[in-house]
């Protein structure tokens, strides 16, 4: 019970403030910089934002690229994957610098007791950096529906629209809602165990974005020698299982149909990350001798 209150005042605390609606503002505008539409004349890409205001009305409701649910889908790509370590930092950071800074930190310590205190913190970060890209997007998809098409209105073969979705429509916004909570939430990770060692908000936030660029270039170079024409066997099946490791791979979490090794990865890779998160900071912010503040 103790923990729930403390959980409670800890989620106001992150929420209500203007880095959880900074974080929500982004992200919806970062989801607009998703492809659209790819001319392959010019050989032109046209994200989002472009496609509202350079091309022909008539030309989106010819080409089905531009159905509304297919836009939708799209979101969680584009710039939003660079930035989103930065973004999902800004509710938590504001708070918890705040609160350490000005030495409050040692009385919420003292009176709920360290590892309390310090699980309610993770638990409020990971919920408030998946809330706020949860309420992008849905702002974004809201956008996007009312915009662009609905899907049945391109005259399109039910055999291929079957390829197209799957899910049906329903099921699909659901998945990719929670494909949004759940790269937002991990994405904390990073800036949340810095948070235990700095308390300079400008490192909690930058080091995540490097971490997360050095990791998918790493994984982006792996899957590439994978791709050549001079690859080896092992190389292609290496670069198969590299994709796993992608920063935005986690939203594979919430669209696991089958226990195969590619599930196994996401769930162990992931989970390790933050079971060791937790851990991690617990262990340094228990070791300081003024108790973190």
């Amino acid at each position: 019970m103790k923990f729930i209150n403390s959980l409670r005042q800890d989620l106001n605390k992150t929420i209500i403030n203007t880095g959880f609606i900074g974080a929500v503002l982004l992200t919806t505008i970062l989801c607009f910089t998703a492809n659209a539409y790819h001319d392959v004349s010019n050989d032109k890409a046209y994200s989002v934002f472009e496609a509202i205001f350079t091309l022909d009305r008539k030309f989106i409701e010819s080409e089905q690229s531009f159905a509304s649910i297919t836009l939708f889908g799209n979101g969680m790509s584009g710039y939003i994957t660079m930035f989103i370590p930065i973004i999902v930092a800004f509710p938590f950071m504001v708070s918890f610098c705040s609160e350490r800074n000005s030495g409050l930190m040692r009385f919420a310590i003292t009176r709920t007791g360290k590892v309390r205190y310090y699980l309610s913190k993770f638990t409020a970060s990971f919920l408030s950096g998946g809330l706020a890209t949860f309420l992008g997007m849905t702002i974004y998809g809201t956008a996007v529906f009312l915009i662009f098409p609905s899907i049945n209105s391109y005259n399109i073969e039910p055999e291929m629209m079957q390829f197209i979705l799957p899910n049906g429509v329903g099921k699909t916004i659901l998945l990719c809602l929670g494909s949004a909570f759940v790269y937002g939430a991990f994405s904390t990770l990073p800036a949340f165990f810095l948070s235990s060692i700095s308390r300079n908000p400008y490192l909690i936030t930058c080091v995540p974005f490097m971490l997360v660029y050095i990791q998918q270039t790493a994984v982006q170079k792996i899957m590439s020698a994978g791709w050549s024409p001079e690859a080896t066997e092992s190389q292609r099946e290496l670069s198969v299982i590299a994709q796993d490791f992608m920063p935005s791979a986690v939203t594979g979490l919430v669209r696991i149909e089958q226990w195969d090794g590619h599930a196994q990865r996401l769930v162990f890779f992931n989970g390790g990350l933050l079971l060791l998160t937790i851990i991690g900071f617990t262990l340094i912010m228990n070791l300081r001798q003024d108790k973190g503040a």
